[in-house]
């Protein structure tokens, strides 16, 4: 195994000298390109130049996955299970029993399953958020849509931008808990 990881380390090596090289010819070649951009010659040099750049990051990426495995004994990076979440997984600025009881008072048994003042402090911290916000919110953190039935709900919007509703209300709403005196504590 040894001799196996000394191979890995010396071909990457290689490959990385030979990145160098194409870094250069393709730094060249872009300066070829702005003084002369309607040449097709460089213009297809150059594109070739980024895809074999590409390449080479691509097989050193993985040489280097493959040497710190042979170097641990198991696959690079955090071994539990919490570290591969997602960042938005791992928080809950509300809680979820809360939101869901919030969000469908009828469907949790009774309408007072929360409190009012637990529902005051939700209309509170939601208060800030913008009418599309707060529907993307509610949609996919209390009534448990994924991003997809959220998107297609909301008028068939892209994925990404039902995603940046949902970080811009988590900022929002942890900003509120921080600065707002009703939700503190």
């Amino acid at each position: 195994m040894q001799d196996l990881l000394k191979s890995y380390r010396e071909t990457r090596y290689q490959l990385h000298k030979v990145k160098i090289e194409v870094d250069a010819r393709k730094e060249y070649l872009e300066e070829q390109f702005e003084k002369s951009p309607k040449d097709d010659n460089i213009k297809i040099m150059l594109n070739e130049a980024k895809l074999e750049c590409e390449k080479i990051n691509w097989f050193m990426s993985n040489l280097t996955y493959a040497i710190d495995w042979l170097n641990n004994g198991f696959a690079p990076g955090p071994r539990r299970a919490i570290y591969r979440r997602s960042r938005d997984q791992r928080t809950m600025p509300i809680d979820p029993l809360y939101l869901q009881s919030y969000a469908q008072p009828a469907a949790c048994g009774s309408p007072t399953t929360i409190s009012d003042s637990e529902r005051f402090r939700i209309d509170e911290a939601l208060s800030g958020l913008s009418e599309r916000e707060k529907q993307a919110y509610m949609l996919h953190k209390a009534l448990g849509f994924s991003i997809y039935q959220t998107s297609q709900e909301m008028g068939g919007i892209r994925k990404s931008t039902v995603q940046k509703y949902i970080e811009r209300a988590n900022a929002k709403i942890e900003e509120a808990k921080i600065s707002n005196l009703f939700l503190v504590g």
